[in-house]
């Protein structure tokens, strides 16, 4: 399969100290802890939320008996798929139906769908990235639910929007957090958030198919974790 690959797009973002996360999550901390020079080799300690960086959701994110990570093969984690261009988006717009629907005949059973928001191009500690950022409504997680496929990703901080409060920024919607989540994860749907450079992948069509790969660490008995995503062109 590999001869027959032209160009692998990079869709995960970088993991260092203090980049961008929930807001009320901890800054994450990547700190040395031995020197090559010193201890004769080097070394990292690494401090982060599971649901850091670009990462993937099991039903256990929501539902408290659903499957964790370790309870899907690793093909969940793979597979041909579909990312759609969704822009023009406006902050804290919700993802409806209506967005989706004009490439409902291109989905297949069992696709990996990459929403592409363009939210990408605010990445950084900015209100527009970490809270302001287009996300799934009910209805239309509900949507794709009914499609089938195996993965929906968004290249946004969640699939569901910001609706807690911190000192610079109230809730930017009324739809729960399980209103976006739970039509996926409730049919084994894994959400893939905080993806990247889904441009590269469309290079300015409305839709493009590609091979998509985001496989967690092997963590067990965890509803999400860090992955490193790309795609197949």
């Amino acid at each position: 399969m590999f001869d027959d690959v032209e160009t692998v797009v990079d869709l995960s973002n970088p993991i260092e100290s203090d980049i961008p996360t929930y807001p009320n999550f901890p800054n994450v901390r990547v700190e040395t802890t031995d020197y090559a020079a010193r201890d004769g080799f080097t070394m990292e300690r690494v401090e982060m939320r599971s649901h850091t960086a670009t990462h993937v959701d099991a039903p256990r994110h929501f539902i408290p008996e659903g499957k964790t990570l370790d309870e899907f093969p690793i093909e969940t984690f793979m597979g041909e798929g579909i990312a759609l261009d969704l822009t023009p988006l406006e902050p804290a717009e919700p993802i409806e139906p209506e967005h989706i629907e004009p490439f409902g005949d291109e989905i297949e059973p069992g696709d990996v769908v990459m929403l592409h928001t363009g939210w990408d191009d605010h990445y950084g500690w900015t209100g527009e990235y970490v809270m302001r950022y287009p996300f799934l409504s009910g209805e239309g997680a509900q949507y794709l639910a009914e499609l089938e496929p195996k993965a929906v990703g968004i290249d946004t901080p969640s699939v569901a929007g910001w609706v807690d409060e911190v000192p610079a920024q109230g809730p930017v919607t009324e739809i729960g957090p399980d209103e976006s989540h739970l039509p996926l994860l409730e049919n084994d749907i894994i959400p893939i958030e905080e993806l990247r450079n889904l441009d590269q992948v469309l290079e300015g069509a409305e839709s493009r198919r590609a091979t998509f790969f985001y496989p967690p660490l092997r963590l067990q008995g965890v509803g999400g974790c860090s992955a490193r995503a790309f795609a197949f062109l």
